[in-house]
């Protein structure tokens, strides 16, 4: 159901071009998990490399909004460098990995010699604002039960699938994560995956939750007119 939304074959394009061509321009750096990226510059663009990174808001209570799971060959940092400001978005490793961090400098001359990597940057921006797009409108039109659906959904959208449609989400997500995605909490989304378990529309497999039946999933949720 996400397909309409996110253009796999551009998205493979995108990511390639970062990680085995503008990444030539940075410094490889690693991280760790759960280590805060602090990059000192403000002005660069960052490419993931290796493992995960993710991206989230934090409010002046404590309070988490994940945002973005950032894999191999997508970035972080072009919203600062075409737009300045701040957006008060922390990265943080979701796993040992590794990134180049380009100068902002050095991407200016590329851009201006190579225009056409223009397209790459704008595909990763649109991407992210669909994704928070989704974000918004889950939280407006479903329950809890729809909340953890849809989050599934997307994620499931994001992973390999065999023949009969299952799939494993391949990014582990404790149930606060889960619940920071979505806006509820950590026991309301321990009691319907739960639900979930028990009606056989997912199980659990080396920690990763994996789907059977997304199709079931998609009844529990007031999606967005895509057709």
């Amino acid at each position: 159901m996400y397909n309409n939304f996110f253009d796999d074959n551009r998205q493979s394009i995108m990511r390639d071009f970062f990680r085995n061509d503008l990444a030539k321009l940075g410094t490889v750096k690693n991280f760790k998990k759960n280590e805060i990226i602090n990059i000192k510059s403000e002005n660069y663009v960052a490419i993931v490399l290796k493992g995960i990174i993710t991206q989230s808001v934090i409010s002046a209570r404590g309070h988490e909004k994940l945002l973005y799971v950032l894999r191999s060959g997508e970035i972080f940092g072009e919203m600062y460098f075409f737009c300045g400001g701040t957006d008060s978005i922390i990265a943080k490793g979701k796993t040992n990995g590794q990134m180049a961090v380009i100068a902002g400098n050095l991407l200016d001359e590329m851009l201006k010699t190579h225009p056409e990597i223009y397209r790459h940057f704008i595909h990763s921006i649109t991407r992210k604002f669909r994704i928070v797009m989704l974000q918004l409108t889950n939280s407006v039109f479903n329950d809890a039960l729809g909340k953890i659906a849809d989050a599934l959904l997307r994620l499931y959208s994001c992973a390999d699938h065999d023949e009969s449609g299952r799939a494993c989400i391949n990014i582990a997500l404790t149930h606060q994560e889960l619940a920071n995605n979505i806006g509820c909490s950590r026991i309301t989304v321990t009691r319907y995956l739960n639900t979930l378990l028990d009606e056989g529309v997912i199980r659990y497999e080396d920690k990763c939750i994996v789907i059977d039946k997304p199709d079931i999933l998609k009844l529990y949720i007031d999606k967005i007119v895509d057709e």
